[in-house]
């Protein structure tokens, strides 16, 4: 009569459960020895429907070895089964189930990098860069080419706000901690949130590298692609016997063993996992302790920091709508910051003869200025320019 035969995959590496495997179990109908069973726990996972069933679609029956239950794997002198070996009394329930190992799974192949001190020229210096600037990276334009893109013309536009993410994410992951300056940033996972094509992608790219080759540091980026024909890919970029080494993968289906080989291999802390596209709540189980993860998640602007409901209407009249002066600390910052960048509005207009009280910046040349205050009894006036006034006490006409 036919019973149940269960058995437990092992992950040769780890010795733990193999991709999350549960105990489970196949008929013993047909099962005589333990190479009738090794053929028939293989042909349970070697099928791409239903989804999770293909787990051992990449080796062969015989290469999977069965021990009689946990103990016996445990122990130092422990023995596999030999195939001819009979399964009547192995198996019979969940406490007592077979070990099925399957053997360590070997990495992509490894190649070296090519020219990686003209990397390191292009990225080591990131976050010294100069702001509103364009820097060239034509080598991680082209790596990145065929693994979901990295620009469009091999430079990268450097903003503000791009040198204030890569200060803020270097800070946190390398500044240390003193007694007087506590890094509250350390050990955190990060989140790059905005809208779809603003460069967050780019970015993160820049940031791997920068990772590998000022740092030092083993790095696996997995990008989840959505345009047309385009699939999910990983990039693997790290250290072997002092040179840098790198894998891709095209269609990566396995990221969850990648990653837990590679931490193996290097240590969990040496491993620094990114990723790209993925909506937080959709990262899949076995890769949410990612260092930096890039997403066009939207997200309500009043979740992300502790602006008060009430304040939200005043911070958008000052701030016109523009996301950097909105999220100043206060409303009047926002407003003093708005008066500032009104006062340096280059209006030749604002210079004639009759106009007396002109809001004007300090780098023009055709007219001489005097600064008033309006009331010189009131502290405030004299720290914020909308209690100034300018004057015009002459006009100056230059020829060239």
């Amino acid at each position: 009569m036919a019973r149940k035969v269960w058995f437990h995959l092992v992950d040769a590496a780890t010795r733990g459960a193999f991709l999350h495997h549960k105990v489970s179990s196949v008929s013993s109908d047909g099962v005589d020895d333990i190479e009738d069973l090794r053929n028939k726990i293989h042909a349970k996972y070697d099928h791409t429907r239903p989804q999770g069933t293909d787990i051992l679609a990449h080796l062969t029956a015989d290469q999977l070895d069965v021990y009689a239950n946990r103990p016996v794997y445990d122990d130092k002198d422990g023995q596999p089964l030999k195939a001819s070996a009979s399964v009547d009394d192995l198996g019979k329930d969940e406490d007592r189930a077979l070990i099925v190992v399957v053997p360590t799974q070997h990495l992509a192949p490894r190649t070296v990098a090519p020219e990686p001190e003209k990397y390191a020229e292009e990225c080591t210096s990131l976050t010294e860069w100069a702001v509103n600037a364009v820097h060239e990276i034509p080598l991680i334009w082209k790596f990145m080419s065929s693994l979901g893109g990295c620009t469009s013309n091999a430079k990268i536009f450097w903003r503000l706000e791009d040198k204030q993410v890569a200060s803020i994410l270097v800070d946190g992951w390398f500044r240390e901690s003193t007694d007087g300056n506590i890094n509250a940033r350390a050990n955190k996972k990060s989140i790059l949130m905005g809208s779809p094509g603003i460069g967050k992608s780019t970015l993160l790219c820049v940031m791997a590298f920068y990772l590998v080759f000022k740092h030092k540091k083993n790095v696996l980026l997995y990008r989840r692609l959505t345009k047309r024909k385009q699939e999910n890919c990983l990039l693997y970029l790290g250290y072997k016997d002092g040179e840098v080494v790198q894998f891709s993968v095209l269609t990566c289906e396995e990221s969850k063993r990648i990653y837990k080989l590679l931490r193996g291999q290097h240590s969990v802390s040496n491993v620094w996992l990114l990723l790209d596209g993925f909506l937080y709540q959709d990262i899949p189980e076995g890769i949410r302790t990612f260092d930096l993860l890039a997403t066009s998640q939207q997200v309500d602007l009043k979740a992300i920091y502790h602006f008060e409901e009430e304040g939200m209407e005043e911070r958008f009249y000052y701030s016109g709508g523009s996301v950097r002066e909105f999220a100043q600390a206060t409303a009047e910052d926002i407003r003093i910051a708005i008066l500032n960048t009104v006062r340096k509005i280059n209006d030749a207009a604002a210079h004639l003869p009759s106009k007396s009280n002109v809001q004007s910046g300090p780098d023009h040349l055709d007219c001489l200025r005097r600064t008033f205050v309006k009331d010189v009894e009131a502290a405030n006036a004299l720290v914020s320019c909308e209690h100034w006034e300018q004057v015009v006490i002459r006009v100056l006409q230059f020829l060239f």
